[in-house]
């Protein structure tokens, strides 16, 4: 697996911080405290990015995180269901 720690693109970037921003959104976890969603790049081709999409609730009181997988295509930045 090829870990891309380099990637400095400000587009892909930009396309990973929109999609942690809707799933904010989309999931309702703005509303609570300790809400949050996380999403990593852990591997890529020369097709698409494998991302990890983490989402949830993390609190004294409550632990709950939610793991999606998606792929961003390279050239488009589409994101969608792996």
């Amino acid at each position: 697996m090829k870990k891309p720690y380099k990637i400095n693109s400000l587009k892909v970037i930009k396309a990973l911080e929109k999609l942690e921003r809707e799933t904010i959104r989309d999931t309702g976890v703005f509303s609570v405290s300790g809400g949050f969603s996380k999403v990593e790049i852990f591997d890529y081709d020369d097709d698409y990015f494998d991302i990890e999409l983490k989402w949830g609730v993390q609190s004294d009181c409550q632990n709950t995180v939610h793991t999606e997988a998606y792929k961003m295509d390279r050239i488009t930045l589409k994101i969608k269901e792996a």
